[in-house]
């Protein structure tokens, strides 16, 4: 059996690309390299990064309706090699409870992107890899040394596991409906999140 070639999981290259470098991520763990068409790539960058910032300036963030753009235009394009299907979830739809969609889809082979509370008031998107009964288990793109001020339920995991997760998550904590925890769900009203399995 020949070697799988899976690109390795990359960091954000400026304070605002974490959406499309989860998605790009996401790619990567569900697509050896050669099966990847560079339209995919092309696209990303195309939908995405399309947020203003407080004066105007372009390109501060993504918004969830350029991630529900994204993931309908994957859901239509394939090749012979390259078949994604996504499934968008918001509000009440993202949660950890019983029979929930998240868990559900990692454990289907699939990879959850998952946006969650973070510094300052900010929201960041974070790839979803695995679960297990106690936690979440994510990439994130955004380098960081160490967290503080989360009580436990928040962990940096060096060196990386080896499908990639360099975070993981208390699922209580991750599942909290508030804006003032940070790396958490957050309030209902802004909760999303993207599934996305390799098509079969």
């Amino acid at each position: 059996m020949g070697t799988k070639r899976h690109a390795p999981l990359r960091y954000q290259l400026s304070e605002y690309d974490c959406v499309p470098a989860t998605i790009g991520n996401a790619i990567a763990c569900l697509f050896e390299r050669d099966e990847i068409p560079p339209e995919v790539v092309q696209r990303i960058y195309l939908y995405t990064l399309d947020s203003a910032g407080r004066r105007g300036t372009f390109a501060r963030g993504s918004s969830d309706e350029s991630v529900r753009l994204l993931a309908r235009w994957l859901e239509q394009f394939s090749t012979d090699r390259f078949g994604v299907h996504a499934e968008f979830l918001a509000g009440r739809e993202v949660h950890l409870k019983r029979g929930n969609r998240v868990v559900e889809c990692l454990n289907d082979g699939g990879v959850a992107l998952c946006n969650i509370t973070y510094d300052h008031g900010d929201w960041h998107y974070v790839l979803a890899l695995r679960a297990d009964d106690r936690s979440v288990y994510f990439f994130d793109p955004y380098w960081r040394r160490d967290v503080r001020g989360v009580g436990g339920g928040v962990a940096i995991i060096r060196p990386p596991a080896d499908d990639g997760a360099n975070l993981s998550i208390d699922r209580e904590w991750l599942d909290t409906a508030s804006n003032r925890r940070r790396f958490c769900f957050g309030s209902w009203s802004n909760r999303d999140c993207l599934l996305m399995w390799r098509r079969k």
